[in-house]
């Protein structure tokens, strides 16, 4: 398999055709009696999302045993930012694909497939 900037326990994955890091906080904000608003930061978290336009189904096949055929509900996740190597804990959100004969009409791919990982 060509070098990949993903890992999802220790299994590298195709790169995406489009990646996207959200970042949010987790707080317990609420509003006073004056209308001010008050809390605390909990935590920060990051969401990551994985968009295929296009793949086959053993490179779709790698990505589901890591993300789902097994009874793991958190996973190790591991990534490249900026030339450096990030891990998170995870857990796996949505998966939809759609599968659709090839161009020529001689074989089927996985299009528009796309999940996201959900920082525990």
């Amino acid at each position: 398999m060509a070098s990949t900037h993903f890992r999802i326990n220790g299994v590298d994955i195709k790169d995406p055709s489009t990646f996207k890091k959200e970042r949010y906080n987790v707080t317990n904000l609420a509003r006073l009696s004056d209308a001010t608003m008050a809390g605390d930061l909990i935590a920060q978290k990051r969401k990551f999302y994985f968009t295929y336009e296009a793949i086959t189904a053993a490179e779709w096949q790698n990505i589901l045993d890591a993300i789902w055929e097994h009874e793991q509900i958190f996973l190790s996740f591991e990534y490249m930012e900026n030339g450096v190597w990030k891990q998170a804990t995870v857990y796996v959100g949505n998966i939809p694909a759609d599968l659709c004969l090839g161009t020529n009409h001689s074989h089927w791919v996985w299009k528009d497939v796309s999940f996201n990982l959900i920082e525990k």
